[in-house]
């Protein structure tokens, strides 16, 4: 079987998620508390686009959504390995798709992209989005985390951390990606990871531009609303156990989970 330099990329890019999973990343904890806050609790259906390790979409499965049916695609089988071995889950169904080229079916009520729409190529937006507009339930939304514009900005000009296929996306670009799903772009939050406004977090939804009685698909943190549903958050549990001798051990059991993997793969 033909593998693309794309795929390649990313099969090679692996070791980077096993870090991030033994010893943390501060951009995935952002993104984790990010989900805690636009994601209800009670949906239903939900599509992880470039899933990775599976460590966001395990979080989603087991902390957030507990009833949510969860596909989660990723164009590297070696991501995939990886998610099914550390991140396994009876809700969780892993899938190599390459989104760009292959056809995805269902109805999904949210979408998300963790770090990945930067990396689908310009030409490539136009087919994405009408496969969204398909994808997407009548009061479904898309989830975004990405760099700024002025992050890759700062990456272009260091010429250093650039992956395979990394454009720029600007406010402007998710407007159009909530025009042509029909949608409305309700939330757009610059936050600071490393540097000053290097990330940006942001929600698109059907149906938003209807007035009327508060449903219960509104009470998010990001609306502004709160509940004891959604008072849990990755950064929380971090704070719970963020005691030296837990995080040792942690980092050891994690550490232990990877060996065992890496040793099945020799054997």
């Amino acid at each position: 079987m033909v593998v693309s330099p794309v795929e390649t990329f990313y099969n090679n890019f692996s070791p980077t998620f096993i870090r991030d999973y033994v010893y943390g990343n501060e951009r995935i904890d952002r993104q984790l508390e990010f989900f805690t806050k636009a994601i209800h609790p009670d949906t239903a259906r939900i599509l992880v686009i470039g899933c990775g390790s599976g460590q966001g979409t395990h979080f989603i499965a087991k902390w957030i959504a507990k009833k949510a049916q969860i596909l989660a695609v990723d164009i590297s089988s070696e991501n995939l390995r990886l998610a099914r071995s550390l991140f396994s889950h009876p809700r969780i169904e892993y899938r190599q798709v390459n989104v760009v080229t292959e056809a995805i079916e269902g109805n999904w009520d949210a979408i998300v992209l963790p770090d990945v729409y930067e990396h689908i190529p310009l030409a490539a937006r136009g087919d994405l989005h009408r496969k969204f507009n398909a994808l997407l339930s009548p009061q479904g939304k898309i989830l975004f985390t990405i760099p700024s514009p002025g992050k890759q900005a700062a990456l272009y000009a260091s010429g250093e951390g650039l992956q395979v296929v990394d454009e720029v996306v600007t406010l402007e670009d998710l407007v159009e990606v909530g025009k042509a799903v029909e949608g409305t772009l309700t939330y757009w939050s610059t936050i600071s990871v490393w540097n000053t406004n290097d990330y940006i977090h942001a929600v698109i939804e059907r149906g938003a531009a209807e007035i009327g009685r508060i449903a219960q698909q509104d009470y998010l943190l990001i609306k502004g609303f709160s509940s004891l549903r959604q008072n849990i958050s990755y950064r929380g549990l971090l704070a719970l156990t963020n005691l030296p001798g837990i995080v040792r051990a942690t980092r050891w059991w994690k550490r232990q989970r990877v060996q065992k993997l890496v040793e099945g793969d020799r054997a």
